[in-house]
């Protein structure tokens, strides 16, 4: 994988994170504030993925019109969805810190500390090894 692969890669999960954290904040009350603060922040990244992308020459991944995230009903499905989407970054992230060099590397590597800080709001127990199965 290059790391342009790895950076769309990114960039999808980005989408489904803007995508999400909107539908769980509708759905379940008590979990509006950190569903609005995960969106800020994914939409923040999104936007910085692009410019990234599109500095390299390649045009950005467009984002999907839904994703399955199984059903959203009650504050444990919200969680469970948010932490499987923040696992699945820390991963996309760890693979763009294998293949990246230098300033990409580095970025990377904030951003997966990044990830692995969100999946713990969302209620996951730290791991050792972020981003790794």
């Amino acid at each position: 994988m290059t790391p342009t692969e790895a950076l769309q890669a990114w960039l999808a999960l980005e989408h489904e994170a803007v995508w999400l954290y909107p539908v769980v904040g509708a759905r379940v009350d008590s979990l509006v504030k950190t569903a609005r603060t995960s969106f800020a922040a994914h939409r923040d990244t999104r936007d910085s993925l692009v410019g990234r992308l599109r500095s390299r020459g390649t045009s950005p991944a467009a984002a999907a019109l839904g994703y399955d995230v199984g059903p959203l009903t009650n504050a444990d499905q919200a969680r469970a969805a948010a932490q499987s989407l923040e696992a699945r970054i820390s991963a996309a992230l760890l693979t763009l810190a294998g293949v990246a060099e230098d300033d990409l590397r580095a970025y990377a590597v904030r951003a997966l500390r990044t990830s692995a800080l969100a999946e713990q709001t969302w209620g996951a127990a730290p791991r050792a090894f972020p981003g790794l199965p």
